[in-house]
């Protein structure tokens, strides 16, 4: 998925102007890359957040527009407010066609298991995975058909479909695991009746 965004040159560094600056809706950035030397930029917050949102389906690149020139990126890292959630810095990198990276792909899982038809329930641990390729190569998501899973059963990065590509985490990490419905606790047993003795008397 590419996303087309316009972006402007900025040369505010300041704390108070970057903050002016987002008052106006627009989102402090940087775009950096072996043939562009690091250049901040603004570009509008709106804008961005509609593109950002239908990125989480599948590997998505930004078109960055700026002054008449396109740049192809990748959103390599981003600051976000610990309380508001919102935006306060973007950082988009240059991909290269030839050159080796690193991108994180969504995993689509396709089908219900077996083993959830039958009772269990299916545990997501991981949604994303790291792979190292040239963009070129880099898959736009990973699908998995995970309806043979039986209860007991999981699903780790070294199950999943190579390609022109390496993956980057633990072959033995788990993604998702089917498992049996927890079993009900056992009622407590119930107080013993209190047995009333007779005072004795003498």
């Amino acid at each position: 998925m590419i996303f087309t965004i316009e972006a402007q040159k900025r040369t505010n560094t300041k704390h108070s102007e970057l903050t002016a600056l987002r008052e106006q809706g627009l989102i402090p950035a940087v775009i950096y890359g072996k043939a562009l030397e690091s250049t901040p930029i603004a570009v509008k917050r709106n804008e961005f957040l509609k593109c950002y949102k239908k990125s989480f389906q599948e590997l998505s690149f930004y078109e960055i527009i700026l002054d008449g020139q396109k740049y192809h990126t990748i959103l390599k890292d981003k600051q976000i407010h610990p309380v508001s959630r919102d935006f306060l810095h973007l950082d988009f990198m240059l991909v290269e066609a030839t050159a080796m990276m690193e991108f994180e792909i969504p995993l689509q899982f396709v089908g219900e298991p077996i083993g959830v038809k039958t009772g269990g329930f299916l545990e997501t641990l991981q949604r994303t995975v790291k792979i190292s390729c040239k963009a070129e190569d880099a898959p736009e998501e990973i699908t998995i058909d995970i309806s043979g899973m039986q209860i007991g059963d999981s699903l780790h990065i070294k199950d999943l479909p190579q390609g022109n590509w390496q993956y980057k985490d633990n072959p033995d990490t788990a993604l998702l695991v089917v498992l049996a419905q927890r079993v009900e606790e056992a009622e407590a047993p119930k107080e013993a009746e209190e047995v009333s003795t007779e005072e004795k008397t003498e």
